[in-house]
């Protein structure tokens, strides 16, 4: 994988999805990702071939997309109705909380499958049973692929999944930067405006959508890009989730080093920590530059709200919406509490000091943060 080349890469997506009609979207993307791989990512043979199963995945992606819109223009208009979204730095309860909400029946959660595949089955493609199916042994191969990763992130095929699938499609995605050290790719991520690609995750989302959806999706991702995300989602509530950034950004090194040992076979844990802390510490400064003092679009919570009453937390959101909890939603979403509690799938361990960073320089960096929202990250 290490000298294929981007052209490369589209004959073959092409081969399987369609030759494209025009220029491939997204292309000097994804030269950059691969170039920085080559750089500096030093790919063991398995990360060399996720790298390009990826690659080839997100480009087919992009073309079964443009074919369903060719084919469904009205697709592209279809309203995204008030969505709420998740986001927040890693590790911080957003995927708890996504979980909760997408118990709702009112809620329209993506699912794993679909992140797999965000065209609606059927339309002489594969069927939903058998796009599950093959979800299924995706995440089988990948939990194997990458050994303690199902207790910092489990999922399931009909589980809900992060929105971030989408932008991975354009490319443009913390994902890649969490699984390789891609330094030239980070540091382009990190600053991008990306509007563009979040233009084209809201098509995808309306791709995905039926009458009535009302969308409940998650990424932490999105808390860098807040600017690009409330353009593509008119009238979008972001609920943000905060906890303290000692544990946060440990937990963040933790899961980013975790990927990495699967991909490459020099992987450092302090330079992992370092990354992990200035993605992070850049992510925080960017949405504080894009939030007013007072915002309806933001609802806030607490790590310690969320995870010592869940339903509680649940409800200000809804409250923040103006919208009430049904005796149905919390129903199931006690149920959910009951049927996972927390460390189902083993303990995730981790602390500052494994990725050579202390206290202090944590501190440092996320002070503008502290001053602002230290009583909710405490």
């Amino acid at each position: 994988m290490t000298d294929v080349s981007a052209a490369e890469l589209v004959e073959e997506a092409a081969a399987r999805a369609g030759p494209w009609p025009g220029a491939v979207p997204f292309l000097p993307t994804l030269e950059l990702l691969l170039d920085a791989c080559r750089r500096t990512a030093r790919l063991n043979g398995t990360g060399r071939q996720v790298l390009h199963k990826a690659a080839v995945r997100h480009l087919r992606n992009l073309r079964h997309v443009q074919a369903y819109v060719e084919a469904h223009p009205e697709a592209a208009t279809r309203p995204l109705d008030r969505p709420l979204v998740v986001t927040g730095l890693p590790r911080t309860g957003t995927t708890l909380l996504h979980n909760l909400l997408a118990c709702d029946p009112a809620q329209r959660a993506m699912r794993f499958w679909e992140a797999l595949h965000p065209v609606p089955p059927g339309d002489g493609g594969p069927p939903a049973e058998a796009l599950q199916a093959q979800a299924g042994r995706w995440l089988e191969a990948f939990y194997r692929l990458v050994p303690g990763f199902q207790a910092i992130h489990g999922a399931t095929p009909t589980g809900p999944e992060e929105c971030d699938a989408l932008l991975q499609n354009t490319f443009a995605s913390q994902h890649f930067d969490d699984m390789f050290d891609a330094r030239a790719y980070s540091a382009w991520l990190a600053r991008a405006p990306l509007a563009e690609e979040y233009r084209h995750y809201a098509l995808q989302l309306r791709v995905l959508s039926r009458p009535g959806d009302r969308w409940a999706l998650k990424s932490p991702s999105h808390l860098g890009h807040l600017d690009a995300l409330l353009a593509a989602l008119p009238g979008v509530t972001v609920a943000v989730c905060h906890r303290h950034p000692h544990q946060a950004v440990a937990s963040y090194a933790s899961l980013v080093h975790t990927l990495r040992r699967a991909y490459s076979d020099e992987v450092s844990p302090a330079a992992v920590g370092r990354q992990a802390l200035e993605r992070a510490a850049i992510a925080v400064e960017r949405a504080l530059d894009v939030r007013a003092a007072s915002d309806p679009a933001f609802v806030d919570i607490a790590y310690r709200e969320l995870v010592a009453d869940p339903l509680a937390a649940v409800r200000r959101i809804y409250a923040h919406r103006g919208e009430a909890l049904t005796a149905e939603a919390e129903a199931r979403m006690r149920a959910w509490v009951a049927a996972n509690p927390q460390h189902k799938h083993g303990a995730h361990r981790y602390d500052l000091a494994g990725f050579g960073l202390v206290a202090s320089e944590v501190d440092a960096a996320f002070a503008r943060y502290t001053a602002r929202f230290g009583p909710l990250a405490g």
